[in-house]
């Protein structure tokens, strides 16, 4: 993720009308592959938001919905009624913090948001729902003051991440566990919002659903929905986010 900056800066180093008259025609016709983020999926991604300043692109990069797909998404009573910047509680954090190149940049935001209010949050519910302690030892006040004040090349050398834990690691550890890639807890959710979830789908995104809620543009849903289940594009994470949040709803309003 954090690397995907670096490249984003080459990337609008090209002249505007080769990236949109040449590079983005190519991505957006690349096969549609609904393996966990295969190089089609991130490439899509990475072309639709890099066009945005960086706090922007980089929540759309790992975010459901790009920017550009709220007008279409929220239904109209609602745009009228939200701040047109959702991002301003970020860009306020950032503005604050000594981080020195946009990489720290957004590091000191991930550590704010996305690690405090998603993942830390995540893992313990789902340690807590079996009753097990867990544990995150690099979030040490002190490991965590150190990793903030070394230079950014020692987190992040080109696609290389973690650079200086890999060193001190390397003769504990084998080359071949130090130096594998990264693979998070992925499931087949394109696969199963087409085959065995696909009914549930239906039902919790239907239009008389959708309208009812005065949230989300019904219409906009339903195109989403049509062109994952023909292949024509994978849509898995706008519609799990969608689904998800049904399910929430229906169970908690």
């Amino acid at each position: 993720m954090y690397y995907a900056h670096t490249v984003a800066a080459k990337y609008l180093a090209i002249p505007s009308i080769l990236r949109r008259g040449l590079i983005e025609p190519i991505v957006n016709a690349l096969p549609v592959s609904t393996t966990n983020l295969s190089f089609d999926y991130k490439a899509k991604r990475f072309i639709r938001a890099a066009n945005y300043d960086a706090v922007t692109r980089h929540h759309s990069w790992f975010g459901s919905f790009s920017l550009d797909q709220h007008e279409e998404l929220f239904s109209k009573d609602l745009l009228a009624q939200t701040d047109a910047d959702i991002y301003r509680g970020v860009r306020e954090l950032v503005r604050r913090s000594d981080a020195k190149n946009i990489i720290e940049q957004m590091q000191y935001a991930d550590i704010n948001y996305y690690l405090a209010e998603d993942i830390l949050t995540k893992v313990d519910r789902a340690a807590m729902a079996v009753s097990l302690e867990t544990r995150a030892p690099f979030l040490d006040p002190r490991i965590g003051q150190f990793a903030a004040s070394i230079p950014v090349e020692y987190k992040l050398n080109g696609k290389a991440g973690k650079v200086i834990l890999k060193e001190a690691m390397q003769h504990l550890l084998p080359h071949e566990i130090l130096h594998r890639p990264k693979k998070g807890f992925g499931i087949p959710i394109a696969e199963w919002l087409k085959g065995r979830l696909n009914a549930l789908l239906r039902d919790m995104l239907a239009p008389e659903r959708i309208r009812d809620q005065y949230l989300f543009n019904a219409d906009y849903v339903q195109k989403l929905i049509r062109e994952h289940e023909t292949g024509k594009a994978s849509h898995h994470k706008e519609l799990w986010t969608l689904l998800v949040f049904q399910l929430w709803q229906e169970s908690f309003l």
